[in-house]
């Protein structure tokens, strides 16, 4: 009862962890950006600013920044190994396989069931020079924050106290937790879920978030430009939405998960055994400390 009640305690306290980081980046990013929208739209300067402050961030994050104490520990809970080219290319393939067909998923999901889509931010008026530079950060931002949060802090901790399928399955409900935000819905939840899953074995054989952070910013670029904003007008299939939109929704969702598998069992093989946990680093520096 006693070790259950530990194992709990972890996941909860990676949980908390991983959500604080998420809601001070991204919190600090959505307080710029509307104060830009509202005060100066045609002056840039929250994209200008928001990098200085992800270094920043990430610099603390990652132990390269900020107090010594624990700079060991952080570091150890942001893994930034190596990677092949090998690993890379079949990293990024699966990556972006994988994003189209749970694109493809979403689109499919919400012409079975009813989803209120997610609130978006109004850009009507905003010029260009605002508009892109506001999207580059926002792809960026994001996946750095939630990387660093969830497939950094969040497996590190829990892959204390559990192995590495819980730690990969664990870390990926907290992922799917943090966008409650957007609604309570199955449909969505289960998107965010495979996203996590996703991300988090890319990061458990390669050692590293780089190529997962990549791949999240395609997700977030592809998400926020060709699927989030059509949702409003999306029909159920029981009012008329089964056509050549739903049709190929569902051909793209088949053919991109074959791509995935493939190309996923390719980055297992080029990466042979997989890298040791987060815990394991800890560890060993704290030792040669």
């Amino acid at each position: 009862m006693q070790g259950l009640l530990r194992k709990t305690g972890v996941v909860a306290g990676a949980g908390a962890i991983a959500f604080a980081i998420t809601a001070i980046g991204q919190g600090l990013w959505g307080v710029m950006a509307i104060a830009n929208v509202e005060l100066s739209p045609a002056i840039p300067w929250a994209p200008l600013l928001m990098p200085i402050v992800l270094a920043g961030l990430a610099a603390f994050l990652c132990g390269r920044a900020g107090p010594k104490a624990g700079r060991a520990n952080r570091r150890a809970l942001v893994p930034l190994a190596p990677v092949s080219a090998k690993a890379w290319t079949w990293a990024l393939l699966a990556g972006f396989a994988g994003i189209i067909a749970l694109a493809a998923l979403w689109t499919v999901l919400a012409s079975i069931v009813h989803t209120p889509p997610n609130a978006l931010p109004d850009t009507r008026g905003l010029p260009l020079q605002t508009l892109l530079p506001m999207l580059l950060v926002s792809i960026v931002a994001a996946p750095l924050t939630e990387e660093i949060a969830f497939r950094g802090y969040a497996m590190g901790l829990i892959g204390r106290r559990f192995g590495p399928t819980a730690t990969i399955v664990l870390s990926s409900l907290l992922f799917a937790a943090a966008h409650l935000t957007q609604g309570a819905y199955a449909s969505k939840l289960i998107v965010y879920f495979l996203v996590g899953l996703a991300l988090a074995a890319t990061v458990w054989r390669t050692g590293s978030l780089l190529p997962a952070a990549v791949v999240h910013s395609f997700g977030d670029l592809v998400f926020f430009t060709l699927v989030w904003p059509h949702d409003a007008g999306r029909r159920l299939i029981t009012d008329g939405g089964f056509d050549i939109g739903f049709c190929v929704s569902l051909a793209v969702l088949a053919v991109f998960s074959g791509v995935w598998f493939v190309a996923f069992r390719l980055l297992i093989r080029v990466t042979g055994k997989a890298r040791p946990s987060a815990a394991t680093v800890i560890k060993g520096e704290l030792a040669a400390a």
